[in-house]
């Protein structure tokens, strides 16, 4: 299509970023990709006899799996009554070696973390002495909403581009949900001043409440 287009054979075309160039004249009459795919829409007038569609397919394989690094940090409130933990800030940098889309990168982080909250809060499926279940609806199984979700702040780097992989690209997905339990935890901790109190998730108000309790029995004993 290029060719027929271009009013050249195919051996004196080349592709060079996104464009069907003259292999000996590279300033010469060129077409992008993205015309030629609209020449061959199904409709188009210039299709001919030719297949509709333009596609490409290739395979890329590494030895080696690539890993991101990142650190979080939390800043909760903690209600001494009632146990009820709110998060008032939260902070999550990652680097990803590249970022293709930053908005798809942020969204996946901040997302992350929203599912890493209800773990590390909410979440939990309770039985009872009989083994049935008593988590069965979402009255019951409590989830994150707007409401207890807070602003995530969210710095992404692109300092270190992995070297197994032509686009320097990294995971990210994980960077999102995995540290949010131990993050949470750890600032209950530092709120009610208790070293590795919380040792179960969820935190939830009960639980909390419960570690405050003995934490002020043994400060009176």
């Amino acid at each position: 299509m290029a060719a027929s287009l271009l009013q050249m054979t195919p051996d004196r075309l080349d592709i060079v970023d996104g464009a069907v160039i003259h292999r000996d004249r590279p300033g010469g009459p060129s077409i992008s990709l993205a015309e030629i795919a609209q020449h061959l829409a199904p409709d188009s007038p210039t299709l001919g006899d030719r297949d509709p569609g333009l596609a490409a397919e290739g395979w890329f394989r590494t030895g080696h799996m690539t890993y991101p690094y990142g650190v979080q940090i939390g800043v909760v409130c903690v209600d001494a009554d009632t146990g009820q933990v709110t998060i008032e800030r939260f902070l999550i940098a990652y680097d990803v070696g590249r970022a293709i889309n930053p908005m798809l990168v942020e969204g996946q982080l901040v997302g992350g973390f929203a599912q890493g909250l209800g773990g590390a809060l909410f979440e939990e499926f309770l039985y009872d002495e009989r083994g049935e279940p008593l988590s069965v609806t979402l009255a019951d199984y409590l989830m994150p909403t707007v409401r207890e979700t807070p602003p995530v702040e969210v710095l992404i780097t692109e300092d270190a581009p992995s070297p197994l992989n032509p686009l320097g690209i990294k995971g990210v997905g994980e960077g999102g949900i995995t540290p949010v339990g131990a993050v949470i935890a750890g600032a209950i901790d530092e709120a009610i001043g208790v070293s590795c109190g919380v040792t179960q998730l969820p935190a939830t108000p009960q639980r909390v409440k419960a570690l405050l309790r003995a934490s002020r029995n043994r400060d009176s004993a």
